[in-house]
């Protein structure tokens, strides 16, 4: 199977996975510690979100694993000026890594965004800084990120190969961003089919 097609059956579960847990981002696990994915979009007009949904390679330079998750961020379309100590740049995302044959199963977090520098050119941006990333025993503070926006549909995470000890190969972690419209239509989705769930449930009984 091609890495396109791996792609979007990882897109697809992704998706599927967010509208049966109410679409929650969580904070310590993909189980446990939950923020509400569906309401940060409502209360906070400017923060961004969407899935990570991305193949890795492994130490000989192919495909070794699957990353399933999903991130939020307050830096898409903006300007360093904007951010300050009372309204910081933010970044989060939290996913899974798996090998292709589905053993190794983990976990990881990337949080403590810091921005050191935005520059947009050709439909693109970059958001430069250092994030901690949870990893084996313990987790790994300041560590490079470049964080890259491509034409609002795609967004790519690139973490220090040196402090991370190549644990996410040579390529970026990608994902792919919702735009508001995507997140409500989710919403609506999401509880119309929790709606009818609970009617097929109570007509069995």
């Amino acid at each position: 199977m091609s890495n396109t097609n791996c792609s979007k059956i990882c897109i697809c579960s992704v998706v599927s996975l967010l509208l049966l847990v109410g679409i929650t981002v969580t904070s310590s696990s993909t189980s446990t510690g939950a923020i509400p994915y569906a309401n940060k979009w409502q209360d906070r007009k400017d923060w961004t979100f969407g899935p990570i949904s991305s193949i890795q390679n492994g130490k000989d330079g192919k495909p070794a694993w699957v990353l399933s998750g999903h991130w939020f961020t307050n830096i898409v379309n903006s300007t360093k000026e904007k951010f300050n100590q009372t309204n910081p740049a933010k970044f989060n995302a939290i996913f899974s890594m798996v090998m292709l044959n589905g053993t190794a199963m983990h976990n990881h977090m990337i949080s403590n965004f810091s921005l050191t520098d935005i520059q947009n050119e050709n439909h693109s941006a970059t958001y430069k800084g250092t994030v901690t990333v949870t990893m084996k025993g313990k987790p790994v503070k300041d560590v490079p990120v470049e964080i890259k926006v491509l034409n609002n549909h795609v967004i790519s995470i690139s973490l220090d190969s040196a402090k991370t000890d190549n644990h996410f190969g040579n390529t970026p972690v990608f994902g792919t961003i919702f735009n508001k419209s995507e997140m409500k239509n989710m919403m609506m989705a999401g509880k119309g089919n929790m709606a009818t769930t609970k009617m097929s449930n109570s007509s069995s009984w």
